[in-house]
């Protein structure tokens, strides 16, 4: 889901949507076991579960949430393994449900999370790929900077050094943590220095 949040009126963003939309459809088209349903600025991409097919899956998110990223749009989601059925116009869907929860409660920043429970079934024995973190606060997330960081690095530095300076002084508390984060991650990632002091002022002893 593109993060509501940090956008500022429908209008401005439709185009940027629409062609993000389209984008979707390229990068996902050539595996033809995915089911992709859009609406407004949610995606919901489902495919037969396969833990060989994993990392691919992952790392086409990734591309997704690259191109986002370019369009300075920052995005959070949810990744889980339940029953999932569709037909095109008519969806019931347990794993919805629990992606939904992930991407609602739990993901907060702009960042796809997969449920603690997909891993375990996938790497049981903990060794995880290069295209999934382990964050401080013990989610894992799909590594969309790190995956995509050789691909036009200077056009990713770019997005992520402009959505950092538009945003980091907005009004909105929520705004400015989801930046932050961004901010750190691409700090860790790309060894960027985006993220701005923590303290300021102050008497030194």
């Amino acid at each position: 889901m593109v993060d509501e949040e940090v956008r500022v009126g429908s209008g401005k963003y439709l185009d940027k949507l629409l062609r993000c939309h389209q984008k979707c459809s390229d990068i996902f088209e050539p595996d033809s076991t995915l089911r992709i349903i859009q609406f407004s600025d949610s995606i919901v991409i489902s495919r037969p579960y396969e833990a060989s097919k994993f990392v691919q899956f992952v790392t086409s998110i990734a591309e997704y949430q690259r191109y986002l990223l370019d369009e300075q749009l920052l995005c959070r989601g949810g990744v889980a393994v339940n029953q999932h059925f569709t037909n095109g116009t008519f969806t019931f869907s347990a794993g919805l449900i629990d992606a939904y929860d992930v991407e609602s409660k739990t993901a907060r920043y702009p960042r796809v999370v997969i449920k603690p429970d997909v891993i375990d079934l996938i790497y049981p024995d903990g060794k995880l790929p290069v295209e999934v973190v382990k964050e401080d606060d013990g989610l894992f997330f799909i590594d969309y900077i790190g995956i995509t960081k050789n691909r036009n690095p200077r056009i990713l530095r770019n997005a992520i050094k402009n959505t950092v300076n538009s945003l980091k002084n907005s009004k909105n508390p929520s705004v400015r943590e989801k930046v932050i984060w961004l901010a750190n991650y691409s700090d860790a990632i790309l060894k960027t220095n985006h993220t701005p002091p923590k303290f300021q002022g102050g008497s030194v002893l």
